[in-house]
């Protein structure tokens, strides 16, 4: 019998879907055999993204491992600003340690109702994108 690994919300509440979460449970399943992960990065990706042609943001998430059960700690989206210089900077950042939802137009988020609408909206794009296999992932482990 495999196990079933459900990502936990501490801090924060959003309408993660359960497809979402049985993607990120593949991406988590190699590392819960491990004793020693205590937390994992998820870098999702678009090999042709860049300030000058635009494509496809990349989107960092981590999740935190506690009592061989894993937590959202942060998923955020990065994307260039600024003209002269332009930079990768956080455009989206929904954070369950720290509990709050950012956005880089509207800053913090409290209404959770907003919070919840920009999350699902968020999710839908980015599913979406990983369905066309847009983004190469790399998996980097934190260990004890």
């Amino acid at each position: 019998m495999q196990t079933q690994y459900v990502l936990k919300q501490a801090g924060l509440t959003l309408p993660v879907t359960k497809l979402f979460q049985q993607h990120i449970a593949t991406l988590l399943a190699e590392q819960s055999q491990q004793t020693s992960v205590r937390a994992v990065v998820i870098n999702f990706r678009d090999p042709d993204y860049s300030a000058e042609s635009g494509g496809f943001h990349p989107v960092e998430m981590r999740f935190i491992r506690q009592d061989n059960e894993w937590y959202f700690d942060y998923v955020t989206d990065f994307s260039y600003m600024g003209r002269v210089y332009p930079e990768l900077e956080k455009e989206m950042d929904f954070c369950w340690s720290g509990q709050y939802v950012f956005h880089y137009l509207a800053g913090d988020i409290s209404l959770a109702a907003e919070r919840n609408e920009l999350w699902s909206l968020w999710e839908g794009n980015f599913m979406d994108y990983l369905s066309m296999g847009i983004y190469r992932v790399t998996v980097t482990v934190e260990n004890c």
